[in-house]
C-alpha cells in the first residue's frame, strides 16, 4: 500500500495550483490551474487569440501545470477534483483536461464556470463535469472517497478537497478564510472539520502565511463601501466601481450599494457577466431583477456612448488590476465615457502583486489623477486566511505532515515556522516541496 504526493503546479510558486495524490495505482488530481500572468502575456500577444493556445505551449511558458510529470502514470489518473472556480485553479482544464481519461467533479458553481471558460475557449472537455453539492461525499473508486467540505473563500461554492484512503486521507485546502460573517452563503464547516480523522497529509494555500493576523470578514468590506460612498458628496458625479468578476458576495454588496445611492447598477465586462451567469445557474444569487448586464465591447461602447446621464447609475466595470484592455483602462484612456474633476473610482480589490499588474495600475491611476478624478482604493478583504487562521485549521485537522503551497519562499517559510516553533511540529513533517519533488508518506 501507498501514498504518494506528486506537486504538478503551484508549489513553491503562486499560481497554476495543480497536485496529483496517489494511492496505490490511482491518482487523483485536486485543480488545474493557470499562472495568469504568464497566460495574459502570452495571449495578448497573439494575432490569432486564444485559438492558437495549446497546453503544450501553456505548460512550456509556464502558464499550466506540468502535466508532463506524471508520464505513463496519467493513464491511472481516475478523477479531477477542483475547489473552487477562481481561473488559477481551473483555468487551465480547457487545455489538459483531455489529455486524462476521467471525469471532473466540482460544486455546481464551479461546475458552471468550468462549462463556461471551455465553450469561450472552444476547447469541448470529454470527460463529464460531475456536480457534487457542498458537504458532499461519494466514491470515487473502489479504494478512493471524496469528500467536498464547504469553506468560505472569495468565490461561491468554495469546498477543501479531502481524498480519503485506507492508508489515511489527504486534505487539499488550497484556497480558504474562515469567515464568522459572510454576506453570501454558509460559514465554513467547522464542525467538520474539527470531526475529520486519520489526516495523513494536509495541502494548504500558505499565500499570507507571513501576516500575523487573521483574515476579516466580507462584512467589512461590505461596510467600508457603504461607509465611503455614502459619506461623501456624490451627487452629479459619475462613480465607477471595481473589483473581481467572481466575487459575487462583493457584487452583492455593490448592488445594495447603488439601491442605497439610488442609482440604477450596470455591469460591464464579458468576465462578470460569465460569474454571474454562473451564479444564476447555479442558483446562488440572480441579479438579472437587479441590474443591466452589458457584456460585449460593441454594446459597452455603444451603450457609454448614448449615456447621457451617467450621475444616475453606478457603473461596475472590469479592470481592478489596470489591464490595458479590460473596460475601466478602455474608458478611462479611450474616453468612452467622459470624467470630470471630483468623479469617483473605487477599487474594491487590491492589486495582485505582479510587476505587470503594479505597473498596469500605476498608468491607469496617473491617467485618472490628469483627470482630477477621485480614486478610493482597497476598499477590500482578502479571500485569503492569514497566519492565524493557518493556526486554526492545523489545530483542527492535526495532520501528520504538512505541505504549505501557493506561496513563494517567504510564504512558505513562514508557514513552516508556524507549525514548527509556534505548533511543535517536527522538522521531518514540514515539506516545501517544488514541481515535480514527490514526496512518499506510506
Amino acid at each position: 500500500m501507498s501514498l504518494e504526493i506528486i506537486p504538478l503546479g503551484g508549489f513553491s510558486e503562486i499560481g497554476r495550483n495543480c497536485v496529483a495524490i496517489k494511492h496505490d495505482e490511482e491518482i487523483v488530481i485536486c485543480d488545474m490551474g493557470l499562472s495568469l500572468e504568464q497566460y495574459i502575456d502570452y495571449t495578448e500577444g497573439l494575432e490569432s487569440g486564444r485559438a492558437a493556445v495549446s497546453g503544450k505551449k501553456l505548460i512550456q511558458i509556464g502558464a499550466a501545470p506540468d502535466v508532463n510529470i506524471l508520464g505513463d502514470l496519467r493513464k491511472n489518473v481516475v478523477g479531477i477534483c477542483i475547489t473552487h472556480g477562481h481561473l488559477d485553479h481551473v483555468g487551465a482544464l480547457p487545455f489538459l483536461a483531455n489529455r486524462f481519461d476521467c471525469d471532473i467533479h466540482a460544486t455546481p458553481f464551479t461546475a458552471e464556470v468550468i462549462e463556461s471558460i471551455s465553450n469561450r475557449d472552444g476547447l469541448p472537455l470529454k470527460g463529464r463535469i460531475i456536480k457534487h453539492p457542498i458537504n458532499g461525499r461519494f466514491r470515487l473508486t473502489r479504494k478512493i472517497e471524496i469528500e467536498f467540505v464547504h469553506i468560505t473563500h472569495s468565490v461561491p461554492d468554495t469546498v477543501g478537497v479531502i481524498v480519503h484512503t485506507k492508508d489515511g486521507s489527504v486534505a487539499y485546502i488550497n484556497d480558504f478564510k474562515l469567515d464568522n460573517s459572510p454576506t453570501l452563503g454558509p460559514k465554513t464547516n467547522i464542525k467538520r472539520l474539527q470531526e475529520l480523522k486519520g489526516i495523513k497529509c494536509l495541502i494548504i494555500d500558505s499565500l499570507y502565511a507571513h501576516k500575523t493576523e487573521k483574515a476579516l470578514s466580507e462584512k467589512i468590506a461590505e461596510q467600508m463601501l457603504f461607509d465611503a460612498l455614502l459619506s461623501m458628496d456624490t451627487k452629479g458625479k459619475t462613480i465607477i466601481i471595481t473589483t473581481f468578476s467572481s466575487h459575487i458576495a462583493r457584487l452583492k454588496s455593490i448592488v445594495k450599494l447603488g439601491e442605497r445611492l439610488g442609482r440604477k447598477v450596470v455591469f460591464l465586462g464579458r468576465s462578470i457577466d460569465k460569474y454571474a451567469q454562473a451564479s444564476e445557474n447555479a442558483k446562488i444569487h440572480s441579479f438579472k431583477s437587479q441590474v443591466k448586464m452589458v457584456a460585449y465591447r460593441e454594446k459597452i461602447d455603444k451603450f457609454l456612448a448614448t449615456l447621457t446621464r451617467p450621475q444616475d447609475y453606478l457603473l461596475v466595470a472590469t479592470g481592478h488590476q489596470g489591464e490595458p484592455k479590460a473596460v475601466l483602462s478602455r474608458i478611462v484612456t479611450e474616453g468612452k465615457l467622459r470624467l470630470r474633476p471630483d468623479d469617483i473610482v473605487v477599487y474594491s480589490s487590491k492589486i495582485i502583486p505582479a510587476g505587470q499588474n503594479e505597473q498596469n495600475r500605476e498608468k491607469l491611476d496617473k491617467f485618472l489623477r490628469s483627470k482630477r478624478v477621485r480614486i478610493l482604493s482597497d476598499l477590500h478583504v482578502s479571500g485569503h486566511g492569514a497566519r492565524e487562521d493557518h493556526r486554526d485549521i492545523l489545530q483542527m485537522l492535526k495532520p501528520q505532515h504538512i505541505i504549505p503551497t501557493h506561496g513563494g519562499m517567504r510564504q512558505l517559510e513562514a508557514f513552516k515556522d508556524l507549525a514548527i516553533n509556534e505548533l511543535s511540529y517536527k522538522q521531518d513533517k514540514v515539506h516545501i516541496l517544488y514541481n515535480g519533488k514527490r514526496l512518499k508518506l506510506a
